[in-house]
């Protein structure tokens, strides 16, 4: 009987069987571990919007550091450099498509950094930004690098649209010394003449569906065992009868 089941054909379907339970629990705690970053990341949300408002200066003092400063909620007193504006293409928001508009803003004490002043629809032109001196508020963003599936941006001199906010590629249409982070923005300190660009939303600081799929998964390698189990003792059930009726016979 055990040889029928170590037969090349039963033995390609028990590699099958073990492979796919094992990709099965992968999946799993790959949703274990996103579950798990979600809610990190849920945490630190919470706690920079609740933190006091800080200034550029207090918040990025020298070096930009990603793992403490993303997110931290900051105020910048300056002015935006509209010439030097440039497009996030292929953005959506509220079932729209569209693009956000994002805009050069250089504080009182000279530090630059990018601006996305929030969300256009396809079918407006970009409204201008704010002329003369004025304060903004919103939160540090780190830099987007394009992953190795991700379109990409051209380099040529003059395009003023990209895929991503990808700051080093920004930084050669902006010209001179950008922060290596930019600005998501919450609000400026001058009465907005039209409701666009539209601001960005926070993520939601909900656990999303990761739980769930990971109780899927877990329950789709068990239900595969099951059925490999079953059709096992079926099998066997019938080498079995088939070595009996030969013996009676």
């Amino acid at each position: 009987m055990v040889r029928t089941l170590l037969s090349p054909r039963w033995v390609l379907i028990h590699i099958g069987v073990v492979s796919l339970v094992l990709l099965m629990l992968n999946f799993g705690f790959w949703q274990l571990n996103r579950l798990e970053e979600k809610k990190n990341f849920n945490s630190v949300l919470r706690a920079h919007t609740s933190a006091p408002l800080q200034t550029l200066d207090q918040a990025v003092p020298t070096k930009w550091n990603k793992a403490t400063n993303e997110w931290v909620r900051v105020s910048i007193t300056g002015s935006y450099n509209s010439s030097k504006a440039v497009t996030i293409i292929n953005r959506s928001q509220d079932g729209s498509a569209g693009y956000n508009s994002v805009v050069p803003f250089t504080s009182l004490n000279n530090r630059t950094i990018l601006v996305n002043r929030g969300f256009v629809p396809l079918v407006m032109s970009t409204p201008p930004a704010p002329r003369g001196q004025i304060e903004i508020v919103g939160f540090l963003r780190a830099s987007q690098a394009r992953s190795a599936l991700g379109p990409i941006d051209s380099k040529e001199a003059g395009n003023t649209e990209f895929q991503r906010f990808d700051i080093p590629l920004i930084s050669l249409h902006v010209g001179g010394t950008i922060e290596p982070m930019f600005l998501q923005l919450i609000q400026e300190s001058t009465a907005a003449e039209s409701q666009w660009p539209a601001k960005v939303p926070l993520p939601p600081l909900d656990e999303g569906s990761h739980l769930s799929y990971v109780f899927q998964w877990f329950f789709f390698s068990m239900v595969a065992l099951a059925a490999w189990v079953v059709v096992v003792r079926r099998k066997l059930s019938q080498v079995n009868a088939s070595v009996q009726a030969q013996t009676s016979a």
